[in-house]
């Protein structure tokens, strides 16, 4: 455990001292500015001809949004280099030989992309403050809600990234190649819509829409759990990976691994999916996600007469 926070630390100092990493949060920092700018003063313009501002905490729902869009653009430049720099310098060997596990190797370096993901979440948080000081009665929970769909999200992309930057010594290929697995991600909700099962296991698997709901302020079990196996699932990919490059196995062995853990992933994706093991959990302060009391008990008596029918 100690060896992985020593490497985390040493990652996040590499990052910090590359100039991509802070063109990235400078240039994350001017599209957020930008986006908050530009609602705030249609605001200000309503407000001039005299219309009245109607739940201005919504304005955060938009920025969060607009954000989620064009995250993933952020992910594959801030991974490109994590694993790929020391394939081609070959200090991945010099990692291997010291007295570490693989997996204290990919958990250390993905920790130090949780920990810069939280920089750029404290990008947003600095708007939020604000917001908190200048709006009445802001609805805080829903606001922080959706700030935890970006980050499952942006940790998502991470652990995406660091797979594929164990697949080549390029750079620009891995980065390329997050690209292209981040594209998947977001059209397999579209295939093979014939079949029931498959259908229900491409929309599952993918990733468009998945912080829509954190956004509106619901945090839905299916959700959480869907970034924390997508997660598990590259993470133990890319140990496995590594793991590779040092044992000589046979290409049935290694791609047994690979295929039992995506189908354990499917598994656990499949089943939290099901409507009867899902759990919600309605931020906001008005409770707009959810039914009102009377609704429920007509709900409830609809239930117990459709029972009492079929018993009939």
């Amino acid at each position: 455990m100690k060896m992985m926070f020593k490497i985390a630390k040493t990652k996040l100092q590499s990052l910090f001292y590359s100039p991509i990493a802070w063109l990235l949060l400078v240039v994350f920092a001017y599209q957020v500015g930008m986006i908050m700018s530009g609602m705030l003063e249609d605001i200000v313009v309503r407000q001039a001809m005299g219309y009245e501002s109607w739940k201005i905490t919504t304005i955060f729902g938009d920025l969060f949004k607009n954000v989620q869009g064009t995250l993933y653009f952020y992910i594959p430049l801030l991974t490109m280099n994590m694993i790929s720099r020391d394939l081609s310098g070959g200090t991945i060997k010099l990692l291997q030989s010291a007295p570490l596990r693989n997996a204290e190797i990919v958990l250390g370096k993905y920790l130090a992309l949780m920990i810069f993901g939280l920089a750029m979440m404290g990008v947003l948080l600095f708007y939020v403050l604000f917001g908190v000081c200048t709006i009445q009665n802001i609805d805080f929970p829903y606001v922080l809600t959706g700030m935890l769909g970006l980050y499952l999200l942006l940790c998502a992309y991470a652990a995406i990234g660091l797979f594929v930057s164990s697949l080549t010594s390029y750079q620009v290929m891995a980065a390329f190649g997050t690209l292209f697995i981040l594209a998947m991600f977001n059209y397999v909700g579209g295939v093979w819509q014939d079949y029931e099962f498959v259908r229900d296991i491409t929309y599952w698997l993918s990733i468009r829409g998945r912080t829509e709901e954190f956004i509106y302020g619901l945090i839905c079990s299916e959700d959480v759990l869907y970034f924390l196996i997508v997660i598990f699932l590259f993470l133990t990919w890319t140990v496995y990976r590594l793991i590779n490059r040092v044992q000589k196995r046979s290409w049935t062995t290694r791609w047994g691994i690979y295929l039992g853990v995506f189908l354990v992933s499917i598994m656990l994706g499949y089943m939290s999916s099901r409507p009867a093991l899902m759990a919600y959990h309605d931020s906001t302060r008005t409770k707009s996600n959810s039914l009102s009391k009377n609704s429920q008990e007509i709900v409830a008596l609809l239930d117990g007469m459709e029972r009492f029918s079929g018993r009939g």
